[in-house]
């Protein structure tokens, strides 16, 4: 290739690269070139040191931290030319390696590490450079800048919806972090498992949906714990009651970290002389009669005068009596229909 294209090439390269980097701000740990057009001798590879300097031929230190690369071939090419090196000096400085500008992204991404921040940016331009969401990822953004921590929906700063340009904007030094599946479901419900604050699921109804639902076996109310105020913190809610007033204020919106568990309802188990023998929930304030009468009822072999109640005493021990039909059940009794002797 003759020599006079090389040179078109190269040039080309060094305008485009200027372009592309105008403007970001140079800063210790930044690896740069510094080209002198005419002068091959003067051409250097440097690191910025603390201070922002960098050290050259001829002209000794440079304080280039805080200046764009623009400014920074400014200020060398008025050294080289106030100090009588060069006439007119023609400087370029390229960015080999970004360091003193980076941001870290942790979390739910396809690719976390650290990335440098070359020109103006801002939060979803991190992510996506981090390869987007993983198909675990929580919607929830943490930005931590210095000691603020701040939290973001991921709708909201795509959409920019109740945010400014400087809550999302990114100027280095920032660590965001993309929850993953923190929210768990579990107990008694169809799937348990840890699911992510996605689209629309956010309140504590969504995840138990989410979830499959209760299962037969299921208590009447879940146990909701969080450490949002810096402290465990456990509320019991009636499932029935979540579900039939989704807006009220006990259908709390989640946060990664938070348990919904649902334990297993109050169960008794009902034989002999029923139709259909077997364990049964106990729901709420269930009476003797009524447990029967889930289990089908009585055989045309028994009679309500042989119903027997097995329950434990304060002691732990087994004892058995001929209960009121009224009586309510309480959890592990068990029913023991007798044959008639009539």
């Amino acid at each position: 290739m003759p020599r006079y294209i090389k040179y078109l090439l190269t040039s080309l390269i060094i305008l485009f690269s200027s372009f592309a980097n105008a403007d970001y701000t140079l800063g210790a740990g930044d690896f740069v070139r510094v080209i002198v057009y005419g002068d091959a001798d003067l051409t250097r590879e440097i690191r910025v040191a603390e201070g922002g300097l960098i050290t050259l031929p001829l002209i000794s230190e440079v304080e280039v931290g805080g200046l764009t690369t623009i400014q920074a071939e400014k200020r060398i090419a008025e050294q080289l030319k106030r100090g009588g090196f060069i006439a007119n000096p023609q400087v370029s400085l390229l960015i080999l390696e970004f360091k003193s500008k980076t941001v870290s992204v942790l979390g739910g991404v396809l690719k976390p590490g650290r990335y440098p921040i070359m020109h103006p940016t801002d939060v979803k331009d991190i992510i996506a450079e981090a390869g987007g969401l993983t198909q675990e990822a929580s919607e929830i953004i943490t930005v931590v800048r210095n000691d603020k921590q701040s939290e973001y929906d991921l709708y909201e700063v795509i959409e920019h919806r109740n945010l400014n340009a400087q809550d999302t904007r990114l100027i280095g030094g920032e660590t965001i972090y993309i929850s993953v599946r923190d929210v768990a479901v579990a107990g008694q419900v169809q799937r348990p498992g840890k699911y992510g604050i996605q689209g629309r699921t956010r309140k504590i109804s969504d995840f138990v949906a989410l979830a499959g639902g209760a299962n037969e076996v299921a208590g009447e109310s879940l146990f909701f714990t969080t450490s949002r105020s810096g402290t465990p913190e456990t509320k019991e809610i009636n499932i029935d009651e979540l579900f039939r007033s989704p807006a009220a204020a006990g259908n709390k919106e989640l946060v990664p970290g938070d348990v919904i568990y649902i334990p297993k309802a109050p169960q008794v188990y009902i034989y002999g002389e029923v139709q259909r023998p077997g364990m049964y929930k106990i729901d709420k304030n269930m009476t003797i009669m009524q447990a029967i009468a889930k289990a089908g009822g009585i055989t045309i072999r028994g009679t309500q005068r042989s119903v027997k109640l097995h329950r434990k005493n304060a002691d732990g021990k087994l004892v058995k009596e001929t209960p009121e039909l009224t009586g309510t059940l309480i959890d592990e009794d068990v029913l023991f229909i007798e044959e008639s002797l009539l």
